[in-house]
């Protein structure tokens, strides 16, 4: 079978990120996108209006199903929502420790709207020492550490008990964005990125998910961090939109 992927994410109904964004990575990457919805969410490419969380026992139930059912060989989290459903998938994973998790720390849309209750930063924080690999960007990186600084930002992170970060930089000034890979001994990798015009709604669920792929596929941390970089780079030059003032749809499923 493809490898498998199991993705906790929210619905997006206009399909630019969320659940759609993992289903289409992850099946361009050759794994099998298994899903457990977290949230229905109201949003469209411009921005996010609302969204109403999954009970967390129905969240459980539909990923024991799949984890009983499935060889699932890695786990993606993406939009959770709530510190209760945090720390229902906390529980789930404690059950399996050897499939690799990457953690997308969900707060708020880029476009604006939350996506996040007041507790889910301490439900968060309990998932971190479950996660191979968080993924924040450089605005959830200094939120969830309170630091300003984003080398201090990433050091309280990996005080909290994350192994790796891969702190995107997409939302800080230049016409370059550079993404950096810290492990427990210090930076890793550094690539750097051409700021594309605009802005596109979904690439960090993009990146998070073609991230989880290659780690179900078996490829090593760098490598698989490298491979998704390349694979968001290449959706985002496709992109497109209806709207002057909307965002910018990644394609991720080449014509």
């Amino acid at each position: 079978m493809r490898p498998v992927t199991l993705c906790f994410s929210g619905l997006d109904p206009s399909g630019g990120a969320g659940l759609q964004a993992d289903i289409e990575a992850i099946a361009v990457l050759g794994g099998h996108a298994a899903v457990v919805c977290t949230a229905l969410t109201v949003q469209d490419s411009q921005r996010v209006y609302g969204f109403e969380a999954v009970s967390p026992e129905l969240i459980r139930q539909q990923a024991e199903a799949v984890l009983a059912d499935l060889p699932v060989a890695a786990v993606k989290l993406g939009m959770l929502g709530s510190g209760a459903i945090a720390a229902v998938i906390a529980d789930l994973l404690a059950v399996h420790p050897a499939i690799p998790v990457v953690l997308d720390p969900v707060l708020a849309a880029n476009s604006g709207g939350n996506l996040a209750n007041d507790d889910l930063a301490q439900g968060l924080f309990r998932l971190f020492a479950r996660a191979t690999v968080i993924t924040p960007n450089s605005v959830e990186a200094r939120r969830l550490s309170g630091e300003n600084d984003l080398d201090k930002a990433v050091a309280s992170l990996q005080a909290k008990g994350a192994r790796h970060v891969l702190l995107k930089g997409g939302h800080e000034p230049g016409n370059t964005i550079c993404n950096q890979l810290y492990g427990p001994a210090g930076l890793i990798s550094e690539s750097q990125w051409p700021r594309l015009p605009g802005e596109y709604h979904g690439s960090g669920c993009t990146l998070a998910s073609a991230l989880a792929a290659g780690l179900a596929a078996g490829l090593s941390l760098p490598a698989a961090v490298n491979a998704a970089e390349s694979f968001v780079a290449q959706a985002l030059q496709r992109a497109d939109r209806h709207r002057d003032e909307g965002q910018f749809l990644p394609v991720r499923i080449p014509s």
